[in-house]
């Protein structure tokens, strides 16, 4: 046997079938297996350079590329079933030759994030054996210049960039059990590695340039394991220079070189005009103010910069209420949202001198799709709507272990005759194969050719296929879920790595939540909103809410008619938990009950449990949605108590910001931020003082305000805020 041959066998005893039909796809992996039931394998040529395997009438050449560049001399482009099957006969020559047992399939969990148990336990006495040692090893020695090989100097930019824009080590996942399996977050696409080059890496779904998509999942891999990476060498500088139109006007110019010169450019005008806001006074802007704003949005969003557009149309559209003296404006909120912003374009600047554009900060302009394969998800149910845009739709949520909680959303203007969210439910769609989303409650399914986003939003195209997967208990176990049970830990997860920029998506709101007590339902008249408190094993309440409106007034029956008193069935609420007012408040969307043939009870659909005291809290429920006024009033939580020194910073503030800060008077705002610092310093709150001297009086007071919101979010994580 040739060194090539017992390289391939080697690579090939790590392969399981997602392996396989990640080289081409599940029917053809399908196919290869019958044909090795019919027909003969054997090993034609077996020489240092190729190995040639023949099977019935084809032969089959591999070369030192591995199973993912063999050639067949069937009309077939790319890998095809006598490919899969000649790669199945060597595996299989080389088990019989060694009498060894199968390989441990790769799907199996690891302990880790990056270690996996041994195929076979080792020897009394003896160390345990890693399996994929030698392939962290393989990646871990791959060099810059080989990577720079693989994809070319534009590929290998850009998979270095990529990583670098996602700071954050969850982008990657790694796992596996007798093969690397690497799967990216953004964008979606799962890696396996078997041994062997590049061309090893494996991916789930075809993708036009896969060599840059490698050499990034490399570079990601060799920073998580504290590699130094390689910059690539800078972009050749453009042939033509861009037109300089001035401080407050610079457009976005041709040419890469050009972009940063913009970008900062715009950045010192956006803190020169949030400064100038602040020291003229929220309550003195004008119409020229609200012009500035709106001139910087569409600057960013010809630098690229959409979180920054974002955030700037919204003050212009704020100042615009301002000026307007409409109900919905309000100048504290509008310098909580110049805080924000200011705070965003310095996150920008501090990259931006480390040659970074995180991801996070810049935002997306777009969002994209992008094919995941195939998903095992479970159904939780869904939940009608309306948005006040005037928009109602229907979304199913969907739960992954691997991807977490996904939802699908079918939703159409609410002037559009004949779409009823609530009839949608039972209407067939939105993916072939499944008859209607109330099918896919309480089941589990396998999405293939899924289009997932960033948001964890599925894509509702026709041509993702369901495939109802056989009922499974232990999916639907608190062992499977792993549900929150202890609330001051959940809400302590919320604020854990977190700043006041980061924004965390749709899908990272929703939880599992295993209550050890329910308490009786009441109706806060004031709020139209049903209050059901969740107790946890150490007596901390959470309030999951529900507002009366027409779509939810089945699952304020559900609830209503719920028995109060310990949980002795293993109930599981799946809900959308948010902070608001400095408390967690739930919504929640269906029950679970594990061990029961129908798992899920879905609380906008499903038939409530008989209850006598129903109908009249219904009757009280319609009467008070019959008797609001015609416009909706702003209802929140009940406020939280804020420590004496941080509601007076707040205040203090508030009130400069109102009147202004004008530069040729310093002394007034100086000593007012100053006996600020000291207060607030005597009372615990040490950040006040610690932060450095501004440029501008402005910049100063937006400083101190960021801080004073970041220890104000801090309090949703405290544990006595919950009591």
């Amino acid at each position: 046997m040739t060194s090539l041959r017992a390289r391939l066998q080697e690579q090939l005893a790590r392969y399981d079938d997602e392996g396989f039909a990640a080289l081409a796809n599940r029917g053809l992996l399908r196919r290869a297996q019958k044909d090795l039931e019919r027909l003969t394998v054997h090993v034609s040529e077996d020489a240092d350079t190729q190995v040639v395997v023949t099977v019935g009438e084809q032969h089959i050449t591999f070369d030192e590329r591995g199973p993912a560049k063999a050639r067949c001399d069937c009309p077939a482009s790319g890998v095809c079933q006598h490919i899969l099957a000649a790669a199945l006969g060597l595996r299989q020559l080389a088990e019989a030759g060694a009498g060894a047992a199968p390989s441990v399939p790769a799907d199996r969990p690891a302990t880790g994030p990056d270690a996996a148990p041994s195929a076979e336990p080792p020897q009394a006495g003896e160390p345990p054996v890693d399996p994929l040692a030698p392939l962290r090893e393989a990646l871990l020695a791959i060099s810059p210049a080989a990577l720079l090989r693989h994809a070319g100097k534009a590929g290998y930019r850009w998979a270095w960039q990529c990583v670098q824009d996602h700071d954050d080590t969850s982008w990657l996942r790694i796992g596996g059990s007798s093969h690397l399996v690497l799967t990216l977050q953004q964008p979606r696409l799962t890696l396996r590695y078997m041994g062997g080059g590049l061309e090893q890496l494996i991916a789930d779904v075809a993708l036009a340039r896969i060599e840059k998509y490698q050499v990034a999942a490399v570079l990601a891999f060799q920073r998580a394991h504290g590699q130094a990476l390689t910059p690539p060498e800078p972009a050749a500088a453009p042939r033509t220079q861009a037109l300089d139109l001035g401080m407050d006007h610079a457009l976005a110019a041709t040419g890469a070189a050009s972009l940063p010169v913009t970008r900062e450019r715009l950045r010192l005008s956006a803190r020169r005009l949030f400064a100038d806001a602040v020291e003229l006074g929220l309550s003195h802007l004008s119409a020229g103010m609200q012009e500035r704003f709106t001139t910087l949005a569409v600057w960013a969003q010809g630098a690229e910069y959409p979180s920054l557009a974002l955030l700037l149309r919204r003050l212009a559209d704020h100042v615009e209420l301002l000026l307007e003296r409409a109900g919905g404006a309000d100048e504290h909120r509008l310098l909580d949202e110049l805080t924000l912003a200011h705070a965003l374009v310095d996150a920008l600047g501090a990259a931006a001198a480390q040659d970074l554009t995180p991801a996070r900060l810049l935002g997306r302009a777009r969002t994209r799709y992008d094919e995941t394969g195939t998903l095992e998800v479970l159904g939780l149910g869904a939940r009608p709507w309306r948005a006040a845009s005037g928009y109602v739709g229907l979304t199913m949520l969907l739960w992954s272990p691997q991807e977490g909680f996904l939802s699908c959303t079918d939703a159409r203007p609410e002037s559009l005759r004949g779409f009823d969210p609530v009839a949608r439910y039972h209407a067939p769609g939105p993916w072939t194969g499944l008859g209607a989303p109330q099918r896919a409650t309480g089941q589990r399914l396998a999405l293939l050719g899924a289009q997932l986003n960033e948001a964890r939003r599925l894509s509702a195209r026709e041509s993702t296929h369901v495939t109802m997967l056989p009922p499974q208990a232990e999916a639907w176990s608190a062992e499977g879920l792993e549900p929150w049970t202890d609330w001051a830990a959940l809400a302590a997860s919320r604020q854990a790595g977190r700043s006041l920029l980061d924004r965390p998506g749709p899908m990272e709101e929703w939880a599992f939540l295993q209550p050890d007590r329910i308490g009786p339902c009441r109706f806060d008249d004031h709020r139209q909103t049903l209050l059901w408190p969740l107790w946890d094993a150490g007596g901390r309440e959470l309030v999951a809410e529900l507002p009366y409106d027409r779509f939810n007034a089945p699952a304020l029956a559900h609830l209503e008619a719920l028995p109060a008193g310990s949980v002795t069935d293993g109930l599981i609420v799946v809900a959308q938990v948010r902070s608001l007012g400095g408390r967690l408040r739930a919504e929640p969307l269906s029950l679970i009950r594990p061990g029961q043939a129908q798992p899920v009870s879905t609380l906008h659909f499903d038939a409530a449990p008989a209850s006598p005291a129903a109908p009249g809290l219904l009757a009280r429920w319609r009467q008070a949605w019959a008797a609001r006024s015609e416009t909706p009033r702003e209802s929140g939580p009940p406020p939280v108590a804020v420590p004496g020194a941080l509601l007076g910073a707040r205040h203090t503030l508030q009130r400069l910001a109102e009147r202004g800060l004008p530069s040729e008077v310093p002394d007034g705002w100086r000593a007012a931020l100053q006996q600020l610092a000291t207060e607030t310093g005597v009372a615990g709150f040490t950040a006040f003082a610690a932060l450095g001297p501004a440029a501008r009086p402005g910049e100063a007071l937006l400083r101190l305000n960021y801080i004073r919101l970041a220890y104000e979010a801090l309090g949703g994580a405290d544990a006595d805020a919950l009591e």
